[in-house]
């Protein structure tokens, strides 16, 4: 198999040694079937959370006069904005409830303080699923090949380096701006149907909110009261996806050598937070489980991770949370070599080794 895809680059050897491992397996038969079943008041009480750390957030910067007190709030808020959409992540993919239409108004409700459609992101989210990793159809985070960065606009250049380095808050911002209010950029009718719902829901639904943001703080409470939550909540939202699926050992692979199981259990980074920080985000953070089997409700994925460590022994990557480990990805992170297996160069085109430090 491997002399038909040709050589294999330093580097690349041991990963596919693992992929070739998963081949022909069914992984979701290493999570017992009790794991998926949804309990709605448990998902409940998660939405209640979030958006009680949200509104609790948004009013305090509107009662606080003391705008050096909105920084943390703008934090918090933010916080509170990713965690909703954490919530919005199950209901995306019916493990909030067996209810589709209760899945869709959670859903649609939790990603306002986003003004994110509800159907766009899920749309454009599965087809992540569908590819992760995969360097030609992935959505998410997906690194350019030095040509390709090369014949970008003057413009372009700027939007890329910057999302990948210092305005990486920006990444999934790019994403809400290419997809979140143009239906065209879905190829089935019926996905286009569901996101002119969304699309309208969110039109009316934020209008009433930030309305309701301007009779209550004036004018400017669209800037400190929504505008910088927003803006705090994709921080929080760029810097977690991007460190899923980014790291020194983890290759964006074409279709020669990708594989479907290897995109769901190999392409992803589960990090160890801190607990309370783990229960603000709903255990979005222990992801391998989720990309395995997406129907597992948020609260049951600490207990798949386990099933699935003892089924696959040495194949879920665990990492601790540290601001260095980000850091790396930020630095060096920035172009795909193709050339070296599919992992990494940085803007000055050295090639990054695999390693462990990511």
């Amino acid at each position: 198999m491997m002399a038909e895809a040709g050589p294999v680059a330093p580097g690349l050897e041991e990963f596919l040694e693992k992929s070739h491992s998963l081949e022909g397996k069914r992984l979701t038969d290493s999570i017992p079937k009790e794991y998926f079943e949804p309990q709605v008041g448990r998902g409940l009480l998660g939405f209640l959370l979030s958006a009680g750390v949200y509104a609790g957030s948004v009013a305090g910067i509107l009662l606080v006069p003391q705008w050096p007190l909105w920084i943390l709030l703008w934090i918090t808020a933010g916080l509170g904005g990713w965690g909703l959409h954490c919530i919005a992540h199950d209901c995306g993919h019916g493990s909030f409830s067996r209810s589709r239409r209760f899945n869709v108004l959670i859903g649609g409700i939790a990603l306002l303080p986003l003004l994110y459609p509800f159907h766009s992101w899920r749309h454009v989210h599965n087809m992540h699923h569908a590819h992760t990793n995969n360097i030609e159809l992935d959505t998410d985070w997906r690194p350019l090949p030095p040509h390709l960065y090369d014949k970008l606009s003057p413009v372009g250049k700027i939007v890329y380096a910057g999302t990948r380095t210092w305005a990486f808050w920006g990444g999934t911002i790019r994403y809400w701006l290419l997809s979140g209010f143009r239906p065209g950029f879905f190829p089935k009718a019926s996905m286009r149907r569901e996101v002119r719902f969304s699309i309208a829901f969110t039109l009316v639904a934020g209008t009433a909110y930030l309305s309701a943001l301007v009779l209550l703080g004036g004018p400017w409470a669209l800037l400190t009261a929504f505008l910088a939550p927003w803006l705090a909540t994709h921080l929080w939202f760029s810097a977690t996806t991007l460190m899923h699926h980014s790291a020194n050992d983890l290759p964006f692979l074409d279709s020669r050598h990708w594989t479907r199981n290897a995109g769901k259990l190999l392409m992803t980074t589960d990090y160890t937070y801190p607990r309370p920080l783990r229960v603000l985000t709903h255990n979005i953070s222990i992801h391998s489980p989720h990309h395995v089997a997406p129907a597992i409700p948020f609260y049951r994925l600490p207990q798949a991770q386990e099933a699935l460590k003892q089924a696959h022994p040495g194949l879920v990557r665990e990492r601790r949370f540290t601001p260095g480990a980000f850091w790396r990805i930020l630095r060096d992170l920035h172009l795909h070599d193709a050339e070296q297996g599919g992992f990494y160069q940085d803007f000055q085109r050295k090639p990054i080794p695999p390693g462990q430090d990511s």
